[in-house]
């Protein structure tokens, strides 16, 4: 990221990206909703405790069922839930003994969630008022509640066991919250796209990219809080992000090894690894040398097997216009116009915007990227064109951004960051 986006990044504020906030809190007002209406429903209560209990106690990943904060009174929160139900040492020692254990998956397994219902009368399941406090504190992931909610409409429904007033609501709350959360995944698609667009490579084709990238954007809106204050294109960024570099670290190599080097290459490759999940960027050829015991040629030759090994610096130096080898590449994988990326409502949105422009910095910035039919172009390229100094482009595409940024905000900004300084 060059120092202008890093500028960008850093001075947004939450407000500059109104309408995914706004959004995100409609999300959550809806995912409130439906867990209050089934908190209503003592055994859909006892079974959400029940589950929550017994993966605190096995020290179960419960991450596809809570979000675990990193702060003292969340954590606080979940103390406070397991001490209330440990005061119940009868009823606690029958919850974890008597029933067949249930894993976080088992929530979208019918059959599983049937049969803890059925073993479980509901005068055991007393879910007191402090309980339900606590509970209200712990941020359940909307999807984990549309399971619960669909697997109580259509077990508990069947058997007549839901009220046909509450099954409405139930519906009626569910579809809301299902609308809004899928409004809030396709209305940030274009962050996948932009993540996508500048971790392209050889191996791995844009689709593939933008799939796990959906992945981790869904994973960003179940996960996001409005009430902390964070812009959500910068939280989604984040995961996105991870699901794409986990996918690319994942990838085997393109042909095996020959033996003599499969036995050296493990150090090489767990550097690598972490250094792309770490800093976003493969190791120089200086950091694998220290920390690989092994000859600059043995590097060079097993790094190569690699799948997706464009590794800055090893290939060649920077040039003059400040790119590296692998940017170099990118930029010819990348020369299409934007709207080719991204979709046409964020393409015009970003041309409205440079048209808001003086026609110099305007014209610039069409150039610098890719806008109205243009290819992408280097800051000599443009200089060139123009006749006018390298320095002089930079200068007028700095105050053009910064305009942008004043009047759009960070959302528009994540598409327009200068691959060179």
């Amino acid at each position: 990221m060059t120092a202008i986006s890093e500028v960008i990044t850093q001075t947004a504020s939450p407000a500059s990206e109104s309408e995914p906030v706004i959004l995100a809190g409609r999300v959550e007002q809806a995912r409130r909703k439906l867990l209050e209406l089934l908190f209503e429903n003592n055994r859909v209560a006892g079974f959400i405790v029940r589950q929550l209990l017994l993966d605190l106690k096995k020290g179960v990943d419960n991450s596809d069922i809570v979000l675990v904060k990193n702060n003292d009174a969340y954590k606080n929160s979940l103390h406070r839930f397991v001490a209330e139900f440990a005061k119940q040492d009868v009823f606690f020692d029958s919850l974890l003994n008597d029933v067949r254990p249930v894993n976080r998956y088992n929530v979208v397994q019918d059959y599983s969630f049937v049969q803890v219902l059925s073993d479980m009368p509901i005068e055991r399941i007393e879910v007191s008022a402090v309980a339900h406090g606590i509970l209200r504190e712990l941020h359940f992931l909307s999807i984990y509640l549309i399971e619960v909610s669909e697997i109580v409409e259509n077990e508990l429904g069947l058997l007549g066991e839901l009220e046909p007033g509450y099954r409405a609501r139930l519906q009626r709350v569910r579809y809301e919250l299902k609308s809004l959360r899928q409004e809030m995944i396709a209305s940030n698609t274009g962050l996948v796209a932009f993540v996508a667009h500048k971790y392209k490579t050889v191996s791995l084709s844009f689709d593939d990219l933008m799939q796990e990238g959906m992945v981790g954007l869904i994973k960003a809106v179940d996960r996001f809080d409005p009430e902390r204050g964070n812009c959500f294109s910068t939280y989604a960024i984040y995961w996105i992000r991870q699901a794409i570099s986990r996918l690319i670290v994942k990838q085997d190599k393109v042909v095996p090894l020959p033996v003599a080097l499969a036995e050296k290459s493990s150090p090489i490759f767990e550097v690598m690894r972490t250094t792309f999940l770490q800093h976003e960027r493969w190791p120089t050829l200086a950091e694998l040398k220290a920390n690989c015991d092994l000859s600059e040629q043995d590097i060079k030759t097993i790094s190569s097997y690699y799948q997706a090994t464009y590794m800055q610096d090893i290939h060649g130096n920077e040039d003059d216009d400040g790119m590296s080898t692998m940017e170099k590449m990118q930029q010819q994988q990348f020369n299409l116009p934007l709207d080719d990326l991204i979709d046409t409502d964020l393409v015009s949105y970003m041309d409205r915007a440079v048209a808001t422009l003086p026609e110099k910095q305007a014209v610039i910035l069409a150039m610098r990227f890719g806008l109205k039919n243009h290819t992408e172009m280097t800051l000599q390229a443009v200089a060139d064109q123009l006749q006018v100094t390298r320095e002089r482009v930079r200068q007028i595409q700095n105050e053009a951004l910064q305009k942008l940024k004043q009047q759009f905000g960070f959302d528009l900004m994540l598409f327009l960051e200068p691959k060179d300084t």
